[in-house]
């Protein structure tokens, strides 16, 4: 069912409500974007390599709130600047043609906010283990469909979401595909977040897909001060998938019905710096790298190097960060990760990667981000490089 007839109708009511106060609406909006400069190149030992440069952002623009209603649009845009090489790879553009400039409506929808409840109707951006925007890209991806959310009182947190097509980061068009496969009837999403106490946070969210996959998601999370600087921080993940549809694909890295992944993560943590341990076993042979659409949130992800992979991987990551002094030029973080993933099914691969960035925040608006990682194949498969070079200023 397309949601743009309920959109418009929504979207005119604002209007005329609006109508008596038009200029005032308009001139209290709130207007925010960003412009970004992002070089991504990759060099495989096979010869494969890819290479491209974007310049490129987004622009949002949210009206103000009457009678409870408000709207918002927002687009994102990448356009390739100076060399490049088999640039589709680099997921910066639009694949749908050949790696063509890419400017996608990202969002697009009337809301209506009542008592810390809202709803959103149209295409919007989502935060979810299994659903998210993804923004390692310029372009991130987005959602059509109904979004609600409740947050009562006491630490409680409600959502319902129907989601009917999504749009890639990599395209312009909203559409039934998700990243593991088409969704003829939509994915149906609850979720909860409940703070049982000041330390521990718990989460769950159920996922129902019926043409391609079902997707239980539960998350403990523990921080708990040893004095004003110190914390222990500790979480706990468990991702499980069934209920195969006509449309699945059980060996899918994206996402299929055999799910079985537990992941851990446990960390030493101050205010300048932290370090940490992550594991996590995917005991089925369906992966879990994008799930629905986005980036599946699982403890042990680096940028590319992760143990969300399909074939039953098991994985160690080390993860550290420090914030170096602030300075007349700004501040910098720095940051390495270790990771080790065995797989427990012949047709997987064995890799160890390593991974660091350097964040370097000139203003608050300002930033660059190098970001570097090797992966090296314990068997034949070519080795790989990946770097990211992202200047970015918020407005």
């Amino acid at each position: 069912m397309s949601l743009r007839p309920l959109t418009l109708i929504l979207l005119s009511s604002l209007l005329l409500i609006a109508q008596p106060t038009l200029d005032q609406a308009l001139s209290q909006g709130d207007v925010q974007g960003n412009i970004k400069l992002f070089h991504y190149d990759i060099d495989r030992e096979s010869g494969e390599d890819a290479y491209a440069t974007a310049l490129g952002g987004h622009l949002q623009y949210t009206t103000k709130t009457w009678n409870e209603l408000y709207a918002r649009v927002s687009f994102h845009t990448s356009n390739a600047v100076g060399p490049e090489k088999n640039k589709m790879a680099t997921g910066l553009f639009n694949n749908d043609r050949e790696g063509d400039a890419l400017t996608a409506i990202s969002s697009s929808f009337i809301g209506y906010r009542r008592n810390q409840r809202v709803l959103k109707v149209g295409n919007f951006r989502l935060n979810t283990p299994m659903m998210n925007d993804d923004t390692t890209r310029i372009v991130p991806w987005s959602y059509q469909g109904i979004a609600f959310t409740s947050t009562p009182r006491g630490g409680l947190r409600l959502q319902l979401n129907h989601i009917v097509q999504i749009r890639k980061n990599t395209s312009a068009e909203y559409n039934k595909e998700s990243a593991s496969g088409v969704i003829d009837d939509g994915i149906t999403m609850l979720g909860v977040h409940y703070d049982l106490t000041d330390e521990l946070s718990l989460f769950g969210f159920y996922y129902y897909a019926p043409e391609l996959y079902d997707t239980l998601v539960t998350q403990a999370d523990y921080k708990h001060p040893f004095d004003e600087q110190y914390f222990f921080c500790f979480g706990a993940q468990y991702f499980k998938s069934g209920n195969g549809g006509e449309n699945v694909v059980t060996e899918n890295r994206n996402g299929g019905d055999d799910i079985d992944l537990f992941a851990l993560r446990s960390s030493f943590e101050t205010e300048n710096w932290e370090i940490g341990v992550n594991y996590s076993q995917n005991f089925g042979i369906s992966g879990i790298v994008k799930g629905y659409g986005g980036l599946s949130k699982v403890f042990t992800s680096s940028m590319i190097a992760n143990g969300r992979g399909n074939y039953k991987p098991e994985t160690w990551m080390i993860k550290s960060r420090y914030d170096l002094p602030m300075t007349s030029f700004g501040y910098s973080e720095l940051a390495l990760n270790l990771t080790r993933t065995r797989v427990h099914d012949d047709r997987g691969d064995d890799f160890n990667a390593y991974y660091g960035h350097l964040r370097h925040h000139l203003t608050i608006e300002t930033s660059l981000y190098i970001r570097y990682e090797s992966i090296h194949f314990v068997d034949e498969k070519s080795d790989v490089d990946f770097l990211r070079i992202i200047a970015s200023y918020d407005f």
